[in-house]
């Protein structure tokens, strides 16, 4: 008859992993490599061992992780990722605003994520009708940041939403959306609930680079000073002041570290944990050592998410 009839079939496969590809905002992890077997090591139905495969893992999907040598630093990731605060919600919500720009951020112990970027042309001059039109596109513009807020923020459970911005637009917009809320529902009552958790602070950018200075506002970290952002922020911050007002006091680079931690000269190691994701497994090592030894030393050992904003700057 020329019909054809397809099953779809649950395997479990084990993978050699080659390559991995994270995609933060989707939150998702892309495990490439060969087919090595079924659960069991045998060779899976329909499936040739050797041929390529592409695995997606997502928030809430079983996996097994096998590998013959675990070091320190990759233990202590995986038990703050499996830990007690792995479910936890993100620490703060960041709008950050400017007259036709709005991205609205996410960030959480490991990461700084752009969850949404709301652009419009919203002209500033002209005539009487290019004006009332301007108007509607102000109003439209922040319809489409309030949404995007509502859409990617969990108010209940965020510890601060932070309006950033330069100007006067993070300041007209917490009015507009104080009256925008009594003419809502839920919505509008989840926005009233939330009221005491809106900052306003000042940033030089609505572009995400200016999460950096979000972090460091005083109003801000007395809000998020018992999590793990503000910890890095505060200990980059000091890292860069002594750099510039005793630059005796700082040192980089992997063989002055050493040589200062020999002496016993080092205080505070701080690290990016794109060192620790190198493809030269020699070089993982030598980091590795390098963590283990400082934390015998004494010193405080800082690792910084590539993600992070705060990582980024380092």
């Amino acid at each position: 008859t020329g019909s054809t009839t397809s099953d779809r079939v649950k395997l479990t496969l084990q993978i050699e992993v080659c390559t991995v590809d994270f995609d933060p905002e989707a939150g998702e992890l892309r495990l490439s490599g060969s087919v090595m077997g079924d659960s069991r090591g045998e060779a899976p139905e329909g499936v040739r061992l050797g041929s390529a495969h592409t695995l997606q893992l997502e928030v809430g999907r079983a996996f097994t992780i096998i590998k013959l040598c675990w070091d320190s630093v990759a233990l202590e990731k995986l038990d703050e990722a499996s830990g007690d605060g792995a479910a936890a919600p993100a620490e703060l919500a960041a709008v950050l605003l400017q007259p036709g720009l709005a991205t609205v951020c996410i960030v959480s112990n490991g990461m700084s994520v752009v969850k949404a970027r709301v652009e419009a042309h919203i002209p500033r001059r002209g005539n009487a009708f290019q004006l009332q039109a301007a108007d509607k596109s102000l109003q439209k513009w922040r319809q489409q940041v309030l949404a995007a807020i509502l859409k990617n923020v969990d108010l209940d459970r965020v510890k601060a939403l932070v309006l950033a911005g330069p100007g006067f637009a993070k300041e007209d917009f917490v009015r507009w959306a104080g009256e925008e809320a009594g003419r809502r529902g839920e919505e509008g009552k989840t926005l009233q609930r939330s009221r005491s958790k809106w900052l306003v602070v000042h940033a030089n950018s609505a572009h995400k680079h200016a999460l950096a200075e979000v972090l460091s506002d005083p109003a801000t970290l007395s809000r998020v000073a018992d999590t793990k952002a503000a910890a890095e922020v505060a200990v980059l911050s000091t890292f860069l002041s002594l750099m510039a007002s005793q630059p005796d006091r700082v040192t980089y680079g992997y063989a002055h570290v050493v040589a200062a931690m020999q002496q016993g000269a080092l205080d505070k190691l701080l690290l990016s944990d794109n060192l620790f994701r190198a493809r030269s497994v020699a070089r993982r090592r030598q980091y590795v050592g390098l963590v283990e030894a400082a934390r015998a030393a004494g010193a405080g050992v800082h690792v910084f998410s590539s993600l992070h904003v705060s990582g980024e700057q380092l």
